[in-house]
Formats: structure tokens, sequence, C-alpha cells
């Protein structure tokens, strides 16, 4: 398995740097215990969490707990999953039973506590997984950065000076220091591929409907949708298979085998605004790698859409989620909630079809198209801070500039790293058509060995 690397700055034992799936064979096989491994990643918690601020809980008992039994199953020949014994985390918009939910926002006064997990905990735990705790994202996952009020922005491991990105911001920074192996997010615009993209890791959107989840009593477009975030292929297509029910995908299967020859369409220009041309580069040198292989690739215009046409589209989202006490809201998720509880339904339906219509031309006699993650670097923490909630989500939609097309369309995105730029990771981001998820994942492991081949002999 092709491991991509942590920050030089957050560095593991030969021991513990491994795929999640290595850690869960070691338990199987008796070399390593579950309880010994989540010991392990508790101690990095509490020496680098005050820093990059990836958590909003840890729940250290419960998962000493959850590991010792995890060990004694073992003994005993019974395992709950291709994932048995290993730790993971659970960004804070899910119900882990006993625990409380605040969506990384103050307006839920405190939180919801919950007597039972949703369903979406309940397969992790099939999984094998032991929970660790609960990770950051921003106020009901609205900004691709994760600075809520209700604690310390979240840092990128790499440099903690810039963001982790958002909305799975806190799921990013945790893998990216070795807090946890492999850990699912949740996408509504973007938000596992823009901080996989600048945490330097693998980061999947699945195809809407995949992964049913209970977003969906709010989230009346489709949106959002959760999947797998990992530092190799293999974890994250085990984890979409664990987060699938009854692992109906089979996605660790199809991921290890090479695509067939693709026509793919590469997209240099950002649908608006500038686009750093240093990422055009990494999608020049993946166009490259795929050419090599003997895939046909072309070039392709941006799909059409302005960030004023997106706007109405997410304010309907925003309008429609249930919180308690909207006053305690960020002054963004504020405006956007209110907007959107007053924008006319026929317009933002027609605006909705617009971006559907040209994301169904963009594909038009494609397998797959090859764009940038992002059309920008990394921003530093704060440097949004001061702006009004308008030009605060406009100044920071670069970030998903090429990303939030897929959420609209339902089609499957996935974003794998490809260099850096001054210490920083940057990616390239893959998308196909509906349910072609197993195709993206086996094309992202062949673009990931290419580049630790390449970095390697450079």
């Amino acid at each position: 398995m092709t491991l991509v690397p942590l920050s030089p700055r957050y560095p593991l034992t030969p021991r513990f740097d491994q795929s999640a799936l290595a850690l869960a064979a070691a338990i199987r096989d008796g070399t390593l215990r579950s309880a010994e491994l989540v010991e392990h990643c508790l101690s990095r918690v509490l020496a680098f969490d005050g820093t990059l601020s990836a958590f909003v809980e840890v729940l250290a008992e419960t998962a000493r707990r959850e590991a010792e039994q995890a060990d004694k199953d073992r003994a005993r020949g019974k395992l709950r999953g291709p994932f048995h014994g290993v730790p993971t985390a659970i960004k804070d918009q899910h119900l882990i039973r006993f625990t409380r939910t605040q969506f990384g926002s103050r307006a839920t006064l405190g939180g919801l506590w919950s007597p039972v997990d949703d369903q979406i905990v309940r397969r992790i735990r099939a999984g094998g997984f032991v929970i660790l705790g609960k990770t950051t994202m921003p106020d009901y996952g609205l900004l691709p950065i994760t600075e809520p009020d209700l604690h310390p922005p979240t840092r990128n491991p790499w440099n903690p000076a810039y963001t982790a990105g958002g909305s799975s911001g806190g799921a990013g920074a945790a893998l990216a220091s070795g807090m946890v192996p492999v850990a699912p997010g949740s996408d509504g615009a973007g938000s596992i591929r823009i901080p996989s993209a600048l945490n330097g890791l693998i980061g999947l959107k699945p195809t809407r409907g995949v992964v049913p989840d209970d977003t969906a009593r709010w989230d009346r477009d489709g949106l959002v949708t959760v999947g797998p975030m990992g530092r190799c292929v293999e974890d994250v297509a085990t984890l979409l298979d664990v987060l699938t029910p009854e692992g109906r995908g089979h996605y660790a299967e199809r991921a290890r085998h090479d695509p067939p020859k693709l026509r793919i369409g590469v997209v240099r220009e950002a649908p608006f605004g500038e686009l750093d041309r240093r990422l055009v580069t990494a999608v020049d040198e993946v166009a490259a790698r795929l050419t090599d292989a003997g895939h046909t690739v072309v070039e392709r215009p941006c799909p059409a859409g302005t960030v004023d046409e997106f706007i109405p589209i997410y304010q309907r989202l925003f309008a429609n989620l249930p919180i308690l006490a909207p006053g305690r809201l960020t002054r963004t998720v504020r405006w956007m909630r209110d907007q959107g509880r007053s924008n006319d339904v026929t317009h933002v339906n027609r605006q909705l079809g617009r971006f559907i219509a040209a994301g169904a031309d963009a594909m038009a006699g494609l397998d797959i198209m090859l764009t940038p993650t992002l059309a920008t670097l990394a921003p530093k923490v704060g440097a949004f801070q001061h702006l009004e909630p308008r030009e605060q989500f406009q100044a920071v939609s670069p970030l998903g500039a090429f990303t939030a097309l897929a959420n609209l369309t339902g089609q499957p995105a996935i974003s794998v790293p490809w260099g850096s730029v001054h210490g920083l990771p940057i990616g390239v981001q893959l998308l196909g058509h509906a349910h072609a998820d197993g195709t993206l994942l086996a094309l992202a492991r062949r673009i990931l060995a290419d580049n630790v081949a390449m970095r390697a002999a450079s």
C-alpha cells in the first residue's frame, strides 16, 4: 500500500506508521493489541491537540474500555469488521451514544445529548473501530475553514499558522498528525476534499445516496454526504465499504484493480477568480502521467458557474437546519440561514438545474474530469475573520471553486495528494460519473503510486 506521509512535525515510529488495515492485521495476528494502539493515539492527542485543536471532545476512558473489549473479542476469535480494534474519530455532527453533539456551534446550547448512536456511528462500530472522540468542524459546517466560536481554530499540522480546512478540518488535522489512521468526514461543497488537499490526504465524496445518513431530513437537495478520509487508497476504499450498508459497494476490491483506459478531461482554469498557477502545474504533471499510462487526455473548459449563483442553493440548505438558538450562530451562518428563508423557491430550483446541466455538459464524452482540488493555496488562520458575512463567504469560496459542483450534481469526486508548495500539501481532484466511485479509487491508487515514485526519484 502506498501511504502518504505525515507532516514531518509529527513523525510516527515504524511500528505505528502503517495503514489502518495493516494495524488491523497486526491486531488480528496478535502482534499488536488494540489497547496499545489506542493508548498510543491518545498520547498523541494529549501531546498535539493543544496546538492543532482537532478534537472537540476526547472519549479517552470509553475508548480504553472499547479497546480492552476488542482484545478480548479477538482472543475468542470474534472479529467485528475489517478495522477490528483500530481507533478512529467522528465528526461532531454525528450522534454518539451518551455524548453531546454540537455541530461546531454555540447555537446548540451546550450540545444535543443522545442515548443512541446514529446510523453512521453504528456502521463505524460494526466495522470494528474504537471511537477516540469527536473532531472539530466550523459552525454547522458552513465554511471551508474550521474557526468557530466554540473552540480555538483548527490548524494545519504541516504549518500551524495555516488552516486545516473545513468543514472536516478536525478529521484532516487528526489524520495528518497521526492521532488516528483513518476517519470519516462529510462533504456539502468540498468539506472532505478541501481538508484532504490542505493536509496531504486522500478524501472521497461518494456518489449521492451511496452512504445514507440522517441529513436527508433537512438536506432536501442531497448536497451533503458522508465519506472516507485517509493516508492510503486501500484504507479509504475499505472505510467506504464500512460506511455503505451491508458493504454492497465492494469498493476495496474494485480499488485493487487498475482502471481501464479512460477518456479524461483536464480543466486548467477556475470557474471564477484567480487560479494559482502552481496548482495548474500539479494538474499538468498528473495529466502527463495519465497519458503515459495509455489514457486519452483532452483539455476541457471549466464548467460555468459563479459564487452568486451558488449562494441561494446553499442558503436553502441552511434555512432548513433545525437550530435551537439561531441568535448564537456566527454572523455568516446566521446571514446564510436568514437569507435562505426569504429566497424564491422557483429561482433556487432554476439555479440548481443550471448547475446540474453544466455538470452534465462538462462530463459529456468523458469518463473522468481532472482539476486542481482547490483554486488557491492554504490561507492563514484568521485571514477572513474581519469580513462581513457575504464578503467572508465570497473570500473563502476559491477553496471550493472546483469541489462544489460534485455536490450539486451528485457525482463522486476524490482529492489525491500531489506534491507541495512552500511546505504545504496540494492536491488534484478526479470527478466521475454517478457510481464510478470504484474507478476513481482505482485511478487514485495509480496516481498516488506514481507520485511517490516520482518524488523518490527526484
